[in-house]
């Protein structure tokens, strides 16, 4: 499996932020990732939403998943700005998801807020 993103060297006390923020049905899971700058393979973290996460939706239309989220909010913020930030950082990765810019490309439309 391959995941695009950026790796952060992180103290452990972060670990009991990170847990809260992540709290709604995501797990810590241990994993092996290799660093593009080197390709060396390095211990890391990743926190992951299984289908049995309370807050999955499962393989809803485009649409439904659009309102969920122009609706939803955490501890963090709303699931709105996250996305938006989420389309941006994909972008400056050069990394093309069109899932991820479709969602963002309908909350960005009038209906939807």
């Amino acid at each position: 499996m391959s995941c695009r993103g950026a790796a952060y060297l992180v103290e452990p006390s972060v670990f009991r932020h990170l847990d809260h923020r992540e709290k709604n049905g995501y797990r810590r899971m241990p994993v092996e990732i290799t660093l593009d700058r080197d390709k060396s393979t390095v211990a890391a973290v990743v926190y992951v939403a299984d289908p049995d996460n309370p807050a999955f939706l499962g393989h809803a239309p485009l649409e439904a998943l659009a309102r969920h989220i122009a609706a939803a909010s955490g501890p963090s913020g709303s699931n709105r700005d996250y996305l938006e930030q989420l389309a941006e950082a994909l972008e400056e990765l050069g990394d093309k998801d069109p899932h991820v810019h479709a969602l963002n490309n309908l909350l960005s439309s009038t209906e939807l807020h």
